[in-house]
Order: C-alpha cells, then structure tokens, then sequence
C-alpha cells in the first residue's frame, strides 16, 4: 500500500523507486535492493505510471532545490561546526564539558 508518497511501513518514497526504474531496472531488481516484496514494487509501478506527471513535476522541484545548495546561513554554520570540531580532534583533552 503507497501512503503519501511511501511504500507504508518503509522509509521507501516512489522517488526511490522511480530512481531505478528510470535507470532501467527491472522490478525484481528494484525489490532485491529495496528490500520490498514483489507486492509492494508492483504497487509503486503502479502508483509511479498512474500519477508520472505530477511526480515528475515535484521531482523536478526537488533536484531544482538541491542544485539550489545551501543558503549562505547554513554553509556559516557547517564551517563554524567544522572549526569546532577540528579544533577538538586536535585537543580532544580540553574539551569542556
């Protein structure tokens, strides 16, 4: 069963699944490497050619937004993360506490 976007009980979204359908892989494949059964492929092939247009208007949003990267904010905040921690792995010792 496929609820919001997901094969229920998974982290599996149909973006996972339409990855390797677009890349030619059969659904056994798609299963095997998945760790979903047969059923649950078959019901996201389903879902993925029933509703192909709108997913593939939301997908191109998403890989718009991650050509996008990060906004200057959080590119300030991995390089302050960054300091800090190798300062750290320098002096792991006086770390407080």
């Amino acid at each position: 069963m496929i609820v919001n976007n997901r094969v229920v009980g998974t982290r599996i979204t149909v973006w996972d699944v339409l990855h390797y359908l677009d890349a030619g892989w059969s659904a056994p494949e798609i299963a095997a490497t998945l760790h979903l059964s047969d059923t649950q492929v078959a019901a996201m092939v389903q879902y993925i050619t029933e509703h192909r247009e709108a997913l593939d208007v939301v997908h191109r949003q998403i890989e718009a937004r991650k050509a996008q990267g990060n906004p200057p904010a959080i590119m300030a905040q991995l390089a302050t993360s960054r300091t800090k921690l190798q300062a750290w792995l320098q002096h792991p010792h006086e770390a407080k506490t």
